[in-house]
């Protein structure tokens, strides 16, 4: 059985390269550079005026080809409609398993991808996902390189990181896990934190390692304040908040879809990788973080309440698929319900928004696919 897995897979990737190659993608439209050199900007994140500090989640936006015209006017009607004052990209920024022998392919999408997100000279700050480092056709540690050649850019692989503190272990493979710093004049009010995803694409989830977790726990320790953690898989937690989320001792607020209106399946966390006790025990003991947003699922988009532990109440929130750009829909899924499910999925992103004097609050952006790519506001939860 597992030969045969092994031989599907292998003559997926053949056909989907040979797609893709004959096929010639979309062209390649350039973005304009922001023409600022990286380590001239200050990208000390700071709340505004009105003590305000608004985070633009944007989730596997998984490019495979060009960046479609479809794609960067609802990415530009995302940020746009946001108006953060950070970007977060949670991970599967590109999906290279199309792209065996295609390293020059993969390297000028992400050179796309970057000068996209430097022309909006706005902070901007990312993870890696399950597909971003998949079978080796780039490393990580290249990818990098490429989105740090952006100003705006927050992290990489040089020493002015433009972050507080930082834990990198290419053993783990894993190498964006920053700890960011909001701040009210010189106190630090929040803070903002990314947790990498150590899993392969045909490897299991399993979890964030000791290394990561033992650095959020040093974070923890060095600044007393409230976090937001930024992560690309959910854990188990998700899926326990879903299966309770009538109960309102455990679950007291729950939004979002929960239901695909094309096929009337229950969308929701696939439970990998599975709960990391060590993480949960560090959560609980430490009372400090106020929301934890994952990507992975693609189809999830709800967020809620979960009573994790005595005295430790999370929201715990997936960010809205962010781009027409995931190839699959169109190309490889043998369920026609499923690519039609993903043509008509309204994308965007989340909005994470808090103020110097605790205020919290999450919701969406969604395409209220009128053509205009007007942006709607959906589920706003108040934390």
């Amino acid at each position: 059985m597992k030969k045969i897995a092994i031989r599907l897979i292998v003559f997926l990737f053949i056909i989907s390269t040979l797609t893709f190659a004959f096929a010639g993608c979309a062209k390649y439209d350039e973005f304009e550079w922001s023409g600022v050199e990286r380590g001239s900007v200050d990208l000390r994140l700071e709340v505004g005026e009105d003590g305000k500090f608004d985070i633009l989640q944007m989730a596997d936006i998984q490019f495979i080809g060009a960046i479609g015209e479809d794609s960067i006017a609802v990415m530009d009607a995302t940020i746009a409609s946001a108006n953060p004052d950070l970007i977060v990209l949670t991970g599967d920024q590109i999906s290279p398993e199309y792209l065996i022998g295609q390293k020059w392919k993969a390297k000028k999408i992400l050179n796309q991808i970057t000068s996209y997100f430097d022309s909006k000279q706005i902070p901007w700050t990312a993870e890696f996902g399950n597909h971003d480092g998949a079978l080796g056709v780039i490393s990580k540690r290249e990818m990098l390189e490429i989105y740090q050649k952006s100003a705006y850019f927050i992290g990489g692989l040089d020493e002015s990181l433009n972050c507080d503190d930082y834990y990198i272990n290419e053993e783990e493979d894993t190498y964006c896990n920053y700890f960011i710093p909001v701040y009210d004049g010189e106190e630090v009010v929040h803070g903002v934190m990314l947790l990498d995803c150590a899993s392969c694409l045909l490897g299991p989830y399993d979890g964030y390692t000791k290394g990561q977790i033992d650095f959020y726990n040093e974070m923890s320790e060095n600044y007393d304040v409230e976090f937001s953690i930024y992560t690309h898989e959910p854990t188990e937690e998700f899926q326990t908040m879903y299966d309770n989320r009538e109960d309102k001792e455990i679950v007291p607020v729950f939004l979002g879809e929960i239901e695909s209106p094309e096929d009337g399946k229950s969308y929701y966390p696939t439970k990998n990788p599975e709960t990391n006790e060590y993480l949960r025990e560090s959560m609980i003991a430490n009372k400090n973080v106020k929301g934890v947003y994952a990507g992975h699922d693609h189809l999830s988009n709800f967020a809620g309440i979960y009573n994790m532990g005595e005295d430790c109440s999370v929201i715990l929130a997936y960010g809205r698929m962010s781009s027409y750009g995931y190839g699959e829909w169109k190309y490889f899924m043998f369920s026609g319900k499923k690519r039609k499910l993903y043509k008509n999925y309204a994308r965007g992103g989340r909005v994470v928004s808090l103020t110097k004097e605790g205020g919290y609050s999450t919701f969406e952006l969604a395409d209220s696919k009128d053509g205009k790519y007007t942006m709607d506001i959906l589920n706003i939860l108040e934390f």
